[in-house]
């Protein structure tokens, strides 16, 4: 052999193994974690979408739903006011309810 491969210098076979195990378990660890993360990205927006068609729900003027959304509305007229009550169902099964008082403007 010459003496330039005699010289060369590498890594174990043991380093080589450790080596992928870390780098395995570093992505794995990640990935769980990115897993993690747009599931609560999915959750915070469909509780800001809720709270939202909840809002728009407890209108006067009736808004329509996005598919896959239930909602309950109640309307009852107490002394000059209109007050609606919206029970609102995301289709995760998270649950709201706004109610709003609407009267008119006294001139």
């Amino acid at each position: 052999m010459s003496v330039a491969l005699n010289r060369q210098q590498g890594f174990s076979l043991v380093e080589v193994l450790l080596a992928m195990v870390l780098l395995v378990t570093t992505v794995t660890a990640l990935s769980g974690y990115y897993r993690a993360l747009a599931s609560r990205f999915v959750t915070l927006n469909q509780y800001r979408q809720l709270w939202h068609n909840a809002w728009n729900q407890s209108q006067v003027d009736v808004y329509a739903l996005p598919a896959g959304w239930q909602v309950s509305r109640v309307q009852t007229l107490p002394s000059g006011c209109v007050s609606i009550t919206a029970i609102i169902i995301s289709p995760l099964g998270q649950r709201g309810e706004m109610t709003r008082l609407h009267c008119p403007v006294s001139q």
